[in-house]
């Protein structure tokens, strides 16, 4: 079999943040999948000032600090002098890498050190939308296949909700990748096809594979006697993409309008992000029956939505949309944006909404019935677990 080098980088970046994303779970998914393959494996990730090669024992080493179920090592003589400006979970994470890795190569040099270590080829295999620069893929010309998964074209898009900085960043690397990959796997066909939109622009031409992604199903919890009223959860960080702002609109609303017996609560689920300041400073002012929680970790997460009427995901953009799946399969409804992937994957389960429209959520919360028991069609089995998934990727591979 031809050796496999997963690159890692978006992993170690995020070592500061136990609480995964959407993106950070899909990498770890395909660290555990590649440790347990019998497939030759190595892992690669950037550091301060290169790149490190880990060999199999080495990653299932690092591997419970890094999914953040233990502590790291101690901050090294690199980390201590020269990587002032990283923060220091990142500074740990990067020391235990130096301390057990195989070599390390600043960028000039990381096809080389590749060429020495795997001499009959590699596929490389890039998933976390990280570590995709120009210099980077120059340095990949060794490898026999190069792979990389596009989560989604948001930026692009939808440049309003991003930071400013990150649209032409995100452009110049989608187009870079593109020309540098011998295949690009996507999350969903929406994703596929407004990824075809931006590169059929550029005139570059690289073959797609749409490959849903697996959802590992949340700790199992009880479902909760109904409370009344109702409970409701939005899951994810507070930016202007996720529209937590209609849902204030619409608690307002409520508020007006329902004595204390009768009015529904707001759960929110996840951590301020950016360019939100007129939401948080709502939030700030304690609205009435909205209660901020911050970030979850997956039992605290599972134990709410248990506890929780549905799951509002008024979201105006997304790629694959790992919070509806993640209700559904706890088994409560969910009222959803009406978007193309959302369609795809879960098809007529939610209650689609239009997220421009505050009156209709309203009207939908109003007409939901926390007392109505009724079991949800079943999920497509390709999305209870990551075996379809890691079927087509060694197909690719």
């Amino acid at each position: 079999m031809t050796p496999v080098l997963l690159d890692i980088s978006r992993t170690v970046s995020r070592a500061p943040y136990p609480v995964p994303t959407g993106i950070d779970r899909v990498e770890r998914a395909y660290i555990d999948h590649f440790l347990a393959s019998p497939r030759p494996v190595r892992f690669l990730t950037r550091i301060f000032q290169g790149y490190a090669l880990l060999d199999r024992d080495a990653m299932a080493a690092l591997r419970p600090a890094l999914f953040g179920t233990a502590e790291f090592g101690r901050p090294d003589l690199v980390a201590r002098l020269f990587s002032r400006k990283k923060h220091p979970q990142v500074k740990r994470a990067e020391s235990d890498i130096r301390r057990t890795c195989t070599c390390m190569a600043r960028l000039p040099g990381l096809g080389r050190m590749l060429g020495r270590n795997l001499p009959d080829g590699f596929s490389y295999l890039n998933v976390g939308h990280s570590n995709r620069h120009a210099g980077l893929w120059e340095q990949m010309r060794g490898a026999t296949r190069r792979v990389a998964m596009i989560h989604d074209v948001i930026p692009l898009d939808y440049p309003q909700y991003t930071r400013p900085d990150i649209a032409t960043r995100f452009e110049a690397e989608l187009y870079q990748t593109a020309r540098a990959c011998d295949r690009l796997v996507c999350n969903s066909t929406d994703t596929r096809n407004r990824t075809a939109f931006w590169l059929d622009k550029q005139g570059i031409e690289v073959a797609k594979t749409v490959a849903l992604l697996g959802v590992d199903p949340l700790p199992p919890v009880p479902r909760a006697q109904a409370r009344v009223p109702a409970q409701f959860v939005v899951l994810g960080t507070i930016e202007p993409r996720k529209n937590h702002a209609l849902l204030l609109d619409v608690w307002e609303m409520l508020a007006q309008a329902l004595p204390d017996d009768q009015m529904p609560t707001l759960h929110i689920v996840g951590r301020r992000g950016w360019q939100n300041e007129a939401v948080f400073a709502r939030l700030d002012q304690h609205p009435r029956a909205v209660i901020e929680h911050g970030n979850m970790d997956d039992a605290a997460l599972a134990a709410l939505l248990a506890q929780a009427g549905a799951l509002l995901f008024p979201t105006f953009a997304e790629g694959f949309g790992y919070p509806l799946i993640e209700a559904i399969q706890t088994g409560i409804p969910v009222l959803a944006s009406d978007l193309p992937c959302f369609r795809e994957i879960a098809r007529d389960i939610p209650t689609y909404l239009d997220p421009n429209n505050p009156a209709a959520w309203r009207d939908a919360i109003l007409d939901f019935d926390p007392k109505d028991n009724k079991p949800l069609p079943e999920l497509s089995p390709d999305l209870l677990g990551w075996e379809k998934h890691f079927s087509t990727i060694e197909k690719i591979l």
